[in-house]
């Protein structure tokens, strides 16, 4: 249904310009604007099952396999065999051909990176107590493996910064409003939870809801064959 909107032009496969075939221009291009993409009017979130494809989920929603393009075109999907999570055979046998591994063994014990986790925390006197965490990506190559700091980095936690903070900024210890500790923390995020992490988040996917499809469906023949 998808190619059948696209325009049509007439080629000859010998370059000789006789008995042209007329042949569907498949390097014509249709994209929906991000502004409509982003209005959550139109839109419900799909949590994606292991074995789902475009045409299951088409069928789930539209009542029509042949409707796959819609959900390829609304979550911008290039090659539904990858962008679709994987079943938990296939990541393994892709995560094993992608680091050249022997066994899937590997990826369980081989770190890909850490995660630095700073945690604020202000605590205000009969009040409330706030808690901020930010997570920065570390790659390996920041560390320095001579002085095995990677070791001691991954295994402690270190107090970096504590304030105390008094009523009128004075230093009574008994009027004090509040007290603020930053601690950061390195975590080993192995290869295997790594790729399985990626794998998870293309789970959630938008659906066009069914009373827009016709919609769609006339837009990419009007913009497509004017």
């Amino acid at each position: 249904m998808y190619f059948s909107q696209f325009p049509k032009k007439l080629y000859t496969f010998d370059f000789s310009q006789k008995n042209p075939t007329q042949v569907t221009d498949i390097f014509s291009r249709f994209k929906i604007s991000s502004s409509i993409l982003n209005n959550t009017i139109g839109y419900e979130k799909y949590q994606l099952r292991d074995g789902d494809t475009p045409e299951i989920v088409a069928y789930k929603k539209y009542g029509d396999p042949k409707l796959h393009w819609v959900i390829c075109l609304v979550n911008d999907i290039i090659d539904p065999q990858f962008d679709f999570p994987l079943s938990r055979d296939a990541l393994e046998r892709y995560i094993v051909k992608k680091y050249g591994y022997n066994t899937i063994d590997t990826a369980y014990s081989t770190i890909h990176h850490y995660v630095l986790q700073v945690t604020d925390t202000l605590i205000e006197v009969n009040g409330p107590t706030t808690v901020t965490k930010t997570n920065n990506i570390v790659t390996l190559q920041q560390f320095d493996y001579a002085s095995d700091a990677l070791l001691t980095k991954n295994t402690s936690t270190v107090e970096v910064a504590n304030a105390t903070f008094y009523a009128n900024n004075s230093d009574n210890t008994s009027a004090v409003v509040a007290t603020f500790s930053k601690s950061s923390a390195y975590k080993a995020v192995y290869v295997y939870d790594y790729e399985d992490q990626l794998n998870e988040a293309k789970r959630q996917i938008k659906i066009l809801k069914p009373q827009y499809v016709s919609q769609l469906v006339v837009e990419l023949e009007q913009v497509l064959n004017g």
